[in-house]
């Protein structure tokens, strides 16, 4: 049985590296921001002014910022600055958009 449950933690562990892998910010490329929930636009876009990027667009249903920045850092500033996740823009719209078709029907 304990050999079922580490297969199991290790796949589990091995997806999750995958996932962050192919979520990794690129510098340079658009890269969503995600705030905790009840973040307003203004705070979204203070947070992203605050970490020196230039928003592409902003969520405040999602309470995810859409921005980019020139820095190699720019993804850690954005974390410094508030976001909870900071990940691959495209790749999140895609999945923001894949929810909100599941979420409507």
């Amino acid at each position: 049985m304990r050999e079922i449950g580490f297969g199991l933690m290790f796949a589990l562990a091995m997806a999750l590296v995958a996932f962050l892998v192919a979520a990794w910010p690129v510098p340079g490329q658009p890269i969503a921001a995600f705030f905790p929930t009840g973040t307003s636009q203004p705070e979204m876009a203070r947070a992203v002014a605050e970490a020196g990027g230039s928003i592409l667009q902003l969520d405040a249903a999602a309470a995810v910022a859409i921005s980019v920045g020139d820095g190699r850092d720019y993804a850690a500033s954005l974390y410094r600055a508030g976001a909870w996740l900071v990940i691959d823009g495209s790749l999140a719209q895609s999945c923001i958009r894949q929810a909100r078709s599941l979420a409507n029907g």
